[in-house]
Parts: C-alpha cells; structure tokens; sequence
C-alpha cells in the first residue's frame, strides 16, 4: 500500500486532504503537524521516515498571505522557496514522489486568454514571486514530480473568500466587493479527491505540471453574489473596481487557468464553480468534522 506524507495539514488544503482521506483507504496519508515536519528545517521530517517510510510527499505547506508577504518577503521566500528546495532535496535523497500546489499568482493577468502550463509567467507580487521560485526548484528535481497550479482555493476550512463573505454577511448590510479580476474558483475538496485518486497511477506523472480549477469563469462580485444568493442572505452587496479598492499586493486582473491538460490526460468531468459551491456550503451548514 502505497504511503505518502501530507505536510501542511492543519492549513486549508491539508485539511481539504484529511477530510477525504477514508475515502481511499488504497493510499495510506500520514498528517505530518507542523512540529515534526517544519519544511523550513531541512529533514525535519527524517524521524517520521524512519518509523513510517513513505513513497511521497504532497506538499500542502505554503506561505499564502497575499498582502502580508509585501511586508515580510523573507517569511514567505523561507516557507515558499527554502521550503520547497528543503521538501526536494529529502524527496531525491529518498527516491521520493512529491505533489507540489501554486498558484494563478504566477501570472501577470495582462493575456485575455487562460493560461496554459507553458504559458509566460510573470508574477506581479511578492508572493506570486515566491511560488514561482519554488516552482522552478521543483522542475529541476531529478525525483517524480508534478507542479498543480490552483486558482482562488476555497473550502470549508481555513480562511478563504468563501468563509470571508460569510463571515461579513452577519456583521455588515452592505459589502464592497471588486468585480474587474476574473478568475477560476478552486474547490479544495474536488482537488484533494483527484489527486488521490490518480497518485498512484504511473501516467499521473507524465507531465510535471498540471492546471487545475472548477468549470467558469468569475469575477470575485459574481461570486459573492453567488455565495449570498445560496445562503439567502439580506446583506447588499456593491461592485467597485480595482482601483477602488486598493490593496497592499497587487493582483491580476485575469489569471483564468486552463485545464484542458489535467481534463484530458485523467479523463476529468470537472464540476462547475458554482456546484462546487454549493456543495461547500452544504458542508459548512452541516459542520461536518474531519
């Protein structure tokens, strides 16, 4: 039975991962807490090798405060670039497999086009600046490897866009919401299901990076006013532009993601955003535990 090592896995997609886990009890997952695998230290994780050897890293551990890294680059370039060379080095040492997740922030959002794997990158903040440099030490690795780039992550876990409106829904009768920035939402619990159910299919790494987000296309008002619409809520919301709403780091304006790729390659029916959404909310309402 194939064993891998989940890092990150009290952040929101670690938890994405531990919520569907006895889903596949084929794969063996061992939730690493941060104490016993900190990819910032270099084979912190060496202990937990040699109890339980496993086959794999997914590496959900990453750094992803968009604003605060413009304020503190060395945090986000130690957790995001240092991380990843640390999590890689062991991987190679080991003959190791390692699942690596980015972001759409590695664009500059000036195509009009989704952006391809191969697409020109060109980040345009500290952080999507980090996630690219961890992405090209994850290409150079000799080890199995493959690069999922993801695009506004939601879940029932963690903090995301999702939980943010809700949260502000029962506070404010009105919220400002940007509606110039389009992108593809990213449900954390579809995400984790495919990739355990391909790890151990020898195909999963003929390509070392894969796109991957929900069917449609969004601005972060559309989504809003879906999220509202779902849970019937009486809070108004109003759109502004970007410039309106101004920001620390800064964002691009079109960082839609292609994902005929993955789609393709697996065999995918990737769901819509807004079923996704639903389905999310559904698991917040139940306040299912994982």
């Amino acid at each position: 039975m194939p064993r891998f090592l989940v890092t990150g896995s009290n952040g929101q997609l670690g938890q994405c991962f531990r919520a569907v886990a006895q889903e596949f009890p084929e794969q063996q997952l061992i939730f690493a807490q941060k104490a016993e695998a900190d990819i910032t230290v270099p084979k912190s994780y060496n202990s937990i090798y040699q109890k339980r050897p496993f086959d794999g890293i997914i590496n959900c551990a990453a750094y992803t405060q968009v604003d605060k890294a413009e304020n503190e680059p060395s945090l986000a370039h130690k957790i995001n670039v240092v991380g990843t060379k640390n999590i890689i080095d062991f991987a190679q040492e080991k003959a190791l497999s390692v699942i690596h997740f980015s972001s759409d922030y590695v664009f500059d959002g000036s195509s009009s086009k989704p952006y391809l794997e191969d697409s020109i990158i060109q980040p345009i903040n500290t952080y999507g600046y980090s996630k690219l440099q961890g992405e090209k030490i994850i290409k150079m690795a000799s080890c199995p490897h493959i690069i999922i780039r993801l695009s506004w992550l939601f879940s029932p876990f963690g903090e995301n866009f999702v939980k943010t409106i809700l949260k502000l829904s029962k506070v404010k009768k009105t919220i400002q919401v940007i509606n110039d920035q389009h992108g593809r939402p990213t449900y954390g619990i579809d995400l984790a299901r495919i990739v355990l159910s391909n790890i151990s299919k020898p195909d999963f790494f003929d390509f070392n990076s894969y796109n991957y987000a929900m069917q449609g296309t969004t601005t972060w008002f559309d989504f809003a006013s879906k999220i509202l619409a779902i849970k019937k809520s009486t809070c108004q919301i109003k759109s502004c532009s970007t410039e309106e709403y101004p920001t620390l780091a800064k964002r691009p304006k079109h960082s839609v993601l292609d994902t005929k790729r993955i789609e393709n390659h697996l065999s995918l029916n990737i769901p819509s955003w807004e079923d996704s959404l639903k389905r999310c909310l559904k698991r917040i309402d139940n306040n299912e535990k994982i």
